[in-house]
């Protein structure tokens, strides 16, 4: 039983540091590359690339050699790192302009973390391998070290920003981690010492037993993308069309890495209601994805239904696959690599392909498509009967008819809703290529009748790797949306037609700092586009610099709003990051410089360090000003701003506005701006004349760090009650 303990250990501690890098290395490189979503996806592909490489060169090394004297080859492999990172440090990170972004970024990570990356993920099959092949009595099932392993990637993921993140600069992290795969090699060490592999081959169990058919193969494959569509498209609809509050992503992945611990571990947790009513949580699953575009309940209300039907589809999942695993475990290392293929296959479909396919986050819909397409190959007779077609189609008219018949929340309407579809859904229980076509059909009707479901009527939607757009009319009122979050709105027609609006209009601290002629403004700078609204403050003699990252919001800007085109400035665009492009403009250019760009529903923070202050500072004039616009619904970053001027030597101030014309709350928004200058003549302004704020009040002392390109804390800054409102004007039994 010791022994077992020791490979415990290195199995857990090789998930723990294969999952924290990517964590690390991905903050590392995000300020160097911006905050593209390339940069994001570039790395997820490049993790699942080095694994899918790993769990390949594992089957391929104990097929090749016995596992007993493959140990000193893999002592060897281990010890190469230390030729690199972690034995050295990290390679500088730097930008090549003269190669594609996407080359460049997995060119360094190969080149920083490659190896190690590739090292650690051939450690939990090499060990199950050694275990299967093993004295010990566990060796019958070696398997439950992928429960140690997706627990270690488990708490790797729950430490990170609650304590790694929250406590120590990336500096600190890279020093505790470079310890913990020290503390790695010498538990290698010991196990390799300690634990006997049977050398005789007459003693390896299951030698006759037949190996897994291609059925079986398939069937891991699809599971494996099954399982990760579930994780990947219930973060998307999350964090786009719920609300893009900071860390929910980590909930999904929480619940896809314990659904493998749940089924692997030695006395597997399923309960049975989960697989004798797929067929109903598939039914339920499917009516919520449609309840969400009408927006009746709290988001916390949606959020937590979704984190459910997660659990359910991921553990029956993982619950298959562990019933199917290969009873021979030489089959072992075939098996992990086939789900590795799957979720590979998975990830790129839901991360790089649906994006550019859909507009709506119809991948969900995909999950219950896979899990059943796997499940067919497992029916030696499967059959459809015209009574299958005929109560499909009932589903389909359900989904047709009821928005039509409830359009606004009620609680009857629901229950019917739920008790036709639970009706409709018992007759196909154990009949799996019904369900299949079930759920195809849902797939093929769901562009045609979003519109019924939706709460709003879009004249435009788009998709891209930002999130999606939709634009729609209420009131003479034309409104951009971002998932959930607003991004400008302008008249549709009338005199006040070119009148800012949102977040911009002229009450709020940045329209009072324009309007107010008290600084010469020839050259603005602004980060983030929207709609293009502070180009309606633009005068003539006037230059205006947009930077803006998606291509995307330029063509809504220009096609669909008219502040760019009525703007009597001089208007320039910039694509890129901005932190990048910015770089490139002259120094002591700019005598605004407004920071204005939005991910969801905060700023990214690579905007906000130090570092990027600093990079600010180098382009505005003497007696320039910054304007930060922190507006948002889970985030103070007021006071973070203001220990960061302490940090860069800048003047900060502050200023909201909070009292709204009556009757136009839906175009007149409140919001939050903070102010850097450089020059005590210029604050004075702001403080006297605009009655800008020098301090703050609810900063604390001392509490809030400089947030820098080597620390940051989302946590320090999380508004949870404002997180919890939603629920208090929720009246569930309205009708």
């Amino acid at each position: 039983m010791k022994k077992l303990y020791y490979i415990n250990i290195v199995i857990f501690l090789a998930s723990f540091l294969l999952f924290q890098i990517e964590l690390i290395i991905s903050k590392i490189f995000l300020p160097k590359f911006g905050g593209s979503y390339l940069v994001w996806g570039a790395c997820v592909v490049f993790f699942q690339s080095i694994l899918l490489i790993g769990y390949l060169y594992s089957h391929f090394v104990t097929k090749k050699f016995r596992i007993g004297a493959y140990r000193y080859p893999h002592l060897v492999l281990l010890l190469l790192p230390l030729l690199f990172f972690p034995g050295r440090a990290l390679p500088e990170v730097t930008l090549h302009q003269d190669i594609a972004m996407v080359l460049d970024i997995f060119w360094q990570l190969l080149f920083s973390i490659g190896l190690v990356f590739f090292v650690l993920s051939t450690t939990s099959i090499i060990f199950q391998s050694w275990l299967a092949e093993s004295e010990l009595s566990e060796k019958t099932n070696p398997y439950i070290l992928y429960a140690v392993s997706n627990l270690g990637s488990f708490l790797a993921l729950l430490s990170y920003p609650f304590f790694f993140e929250a406590k120590f600069n990336l500096t600190t992290q890279l020093n505790i981690w470079r310890f913990g795969y020290c503390f790695l090699l010498i538990c290698h060490v010991i196990v390799f010492n300690t634990v006997r592999v049977i050398q005789d081959k007459s003693e390896l169990n299951s030698s006759s037993l037949e190996g897994p058919g291609g059925k079986d193969i398939i069937r891991w494959f699809l599971l494996g993308a099954a399982g990760i569509i579930a994780f990947l498209s219930v973060t998307n609809i999350i964090t786009y069309e719920i609300t893009p509050a900071p860390l929910l992503w980590i909930i999904p992945l929480c619940v896809y890495l314990l659904s493998f611990v749940f089924n692997f571990k030695a006395h597997p947790f399923c309960p049975g209601w989960i697989k004798n009513n797929f067929h109903l949580v598939t039914a339920f699953g499917l009516v919520l994805f449609f309840l969400t575009q009408k927006r009746f309940f709290p988001f916390i209300i949606e959020i937590i239904a979704y984190t459910v039907f997660l659990f359910l589809a991921c553990m029956f999942c993982q619950n298959e696959l562990a019933l199917s695993k290969p009873k021979d475990t030489k089959g072992l290392t075939l098996f992990y690599l086939t789900i590795a293929s799957g979720s590979f296959f998975g990830g790129v479909v839901v991360t790089w392909i649906a994006p550019l396919i859909f507009t709506l986050p119809i991948e969900y819909l995909f999950c219950f498509l896979t899990i059943y397409l796997a499940m067919v190959f497992g029916d030696r007779n499967p059959r459809v009967t015209l009574a299958d077609i005929r109560f499909i189609s009932y589903a389909l008219f359900i989904i047709i008819l009821w928005p039509t018949v409830f359009t606004r929340y009620n609680i009857f309407g629901l229950i019917i809703l739920f008790l036709l579809m639970k009706t409709i859904y018992a007759r196909f229980q154990g009949k799996r290529l019904v369900l299949c076509l079930s759920v195809l059909s849902v797939i093929i009707l769901a562009p045609s009748v979003n519109f019924l479901w939706s709460a709003d009527e879009y004249i435009y939607t788009k998709r891209n790797y930002y999130g999606i757009y939709k634009i729609y009319e209420t009131k003479n009122i034309r409104f951009l949306m971002n998932g959930t979050t607003l991004h400008g709105a302008q008249y549709i027609s009338g005199k006040n037609k070119q009148e800012p609006l949102t977040y911009y209009h002229h009450q709020t601290p940045v329209g009072k700092f324009i309007d107010s002629n008290i600084f010469e403004l020839r050259n603005i700078g602004i980060v983030g586009l929207g709609v293009g609204t502070l180009a309606s403050y633009g005068r003539k003699g006037q230059t205006m610099d947009f930077f803006e990252l998606d291509p995307e919001v330029f063509y809504i800007a220009d096609n669909y709003f008219e502040y760019l085109k009525q703007s009597s400035a001089k208007i320039n665009y910039v694509f890129g990051d901005a932190r990048i492009m910015i770089q490139k403009m002259p120094g002591r250019h700019y005598d605004l410089l407004v920071i204005d760009a939005f991910s969801g529903d905060s700023v990214p923070i690579h905007l906000l360090t130090t570092e990027a202050i600093m990079e600010y500072k180098k382009h505005i004039k003497d007696d320039g000003v910054i304007l930060f616009h922190v507006s948002n619904r889970y985030l103070n970053l007021v006071p973070v701003l203001f220990s960061n001027a302490k940090l860069t030597g800048a003047y900060p101030s502050f200023n909201y506005n909070h009292d709204l014309p009556k009757g136009k709350k839906e175009e007149f928004l409140r919001s939050v701006w903070v102010a850097f200058t450089w020059d005590g003549r210029a604050q004075k302004k702001l403080l006297s004349e605009l009655k800008w704020k020098e301090e703050v009040q609810d900063a604390g002392s001392g509490y809030f760090k400089p947030w820098t390109d080597q620390y940051s804390n989302i946590l320090a800054v999380f508004k949870l009650q404002q997180f919890l409102d939603g629920l208090r004007e929720f009246r569930p039994f309205y009708w």
